[in-house]
């Protein structure tokens, strides 16, 4: 029996989407659309030297912004959200996200 508490859940394979891209320097990028069936989302930051930062609450991600977290490079991330899912980084980098 495990120590901590776990949660299994089904998700055929038919059902992931790749929102896998790269950022718009400067600016925030809508990555996710809303989604009332999903179920949760994962997204890591690829690069090796910027932080990439996302917004799952359906507004635009922005940098030291409320509602907007910070991804460190190489940072992976996944969580539960229907919302919109933005990203953003002061640089052009690539990230990988998929939704189901």
């Amino acid at each position: 029996m495990s120590r901590f508490p776990t949660e299994t859940i089904i998700a055929p394979a038919s059902t992931l989407k790749d929102y896998s891209g790269h950022t718009v320097a400067g600016a925030g990028k809508e990555i996710m659309p809303a989604d009332a069936s999903a179920r949760l989302y994962r997204i890591q930051n690829l690069s090796k030297t910027e932080t990439l930062w996302f917004n799952d609450t359906g507004a635009e991600a922005a940098a030291d912004t409320p509602g907007s977290y910070a991804l460190a490079p190489g940072g992976y991330y996944e969580f539960s959200s229907t919302h919109a899912v933005s990203v953003y980084a002061t640089t052009a980098i690539e990230f990988s996200a998929a939704r189901y």
